[in-house]
């Protein structure tokens, strides 16, 4: 199996290395010219501001090409800082004055932990990390046969609960990362209704899934160890299912990662529920500063001040590079589900 996977890798490399010589060859610079300008584009930040069609028809040809050169490290820049004897970012804290629901309960689980709310019915944050591995303990297309309603979480939703609202469940501790890593037990626990949050199917299939299928199984096989904190964002208007479970009006991934540079590398994502399906993760990149002020909660408090300082201040302009390698999976996994 590795051989065949290094026979199909070896023809992408060379039908990449084709397509560009024949794009150039028979659309002329032109083209070229156009792909390279976007792509510019879509590293500045004014490009994140809501714009009219001109501005959306340049960012979608923006991002489609920076996704590819952002991964392969030749446009955009990370956020890095000393590791200065890191060990462990810490769970987020409610902030004093903030506006995070102040009846968050921790539940701890075998793959990742979360900040409950009984008063939302849902996660207002879950931590987990994510790692290199050889084989899966539980191969995660094998899924357990439904959610579960968690006993040990106050007012924990009922499966019927989401039943024909137009909503997803979504995983905020995702099947796809927890099962290979921690096992059986440790799956079936990512489907405890107390890790789930109403998700619209666009951003719950698209790049909400593509954020999470990269922190899986692309970065922790080229960083290492991967600590991510993923969450909620309370709307100004109050929407809710049946039962009274909050509908958050966004969401957020963020990451942290010790490279082998021995620098710290942090980025962070926000997709609101409108996002569309086929949106690109790396056009919702956000500072984790600007997270903090919208969910009223500090990252990564273990950490101290001067890097906090350096890491949340700033928001990146690529998702962290993959290489060839990751970048192939990437575009496999895209398109398979197509």
């Amino acid at each position: 199996m590795v051989n065949v996977e290094k026979r199909i890798f070896r023809s992408f490399r060379r039908g990449f290395r084709w397509f560009v010589r024949y794009a150039v060859r028979r659309y002329g610079w032109f083209v070229l010219g156009v792909a390279i300008a976007t792509n510019a584009y879509v590293h500045f930040p004014a490009s994140r501001h809501e714009g009219g069609l001109a501005h959306r028809a340049v960012c979608a040809v923006g991002n489609a090409t920076a996704d590819i050169t952002d991964s392969l490290g030749w446009t955009g820049r990370d956020i890095a800082a000393p590791a200065r004897d890191f060990a462990n970012p810490g769970f987020p804290r409610r902030l004093p004055n903030g506006c995070a629901p102040d009846d968050i309960l921790l539940l701890t689980r075998t793959g990742y932990t979360a900040g409950y709310s009984p008063s939302l019915r849902h996660p207002v944050w879950v931590a987990y990390k994510t790692f290199p591995y050889d084989t899966p303990l539980t191969p995660p297309e094998i899924r357990p046969k439904g959610f579960s309603q968690d006993k040990e979480a106050p007012r924990s939703p009922k499966t019927s609960d989401y039943a024909r609202s137009g909503y997803d469940r979504g995983h905020m501790a995702p099947n796809l990362a927890i099962a290979g890593r921690y096992g059986k037990t440790a799956q079936e626990e990512t489907f405890l209704l107390s890790n789930i949050c109403p998700q619209r199917p666009g951003l719950n299939q698209g790049p909400w899934y593509e954020m999470e299928y990269r922190l899986s199984e692309v970065w922790p096989f080229r960083y290492g160890e991967v600590w991510i904190v993923v969450g909620t964002v309370k709307g100004e208007a109050k929407r809710t299912l049946k039962g009274g479970i909050d509908v958050p009006s966004a969401f957020y991934q963020i990451a942290l990662a010790k490279g082998g540079d021995g620098k710290l590398r942090t980025q962070a994502v926000l997709m609101p529920q409108t996002v569309s399906r086929h949106a690109y993760a790396r056009s919702r990149l956000v500072s984790v500063r600007e997270l903090e002020a919208l969910t009223g909660l500090d990252f990564f408090p273990a950490l101290p001040p001067e890097t906090q300082e350096a890491l949340e201040a700033e928001t990146p302009s690529r998702l962290w590079p993959t290489g060839l390698r990751g970048l192939f999976k990437i575009l496999v996994n895209r398109y398979r589900r197509f």
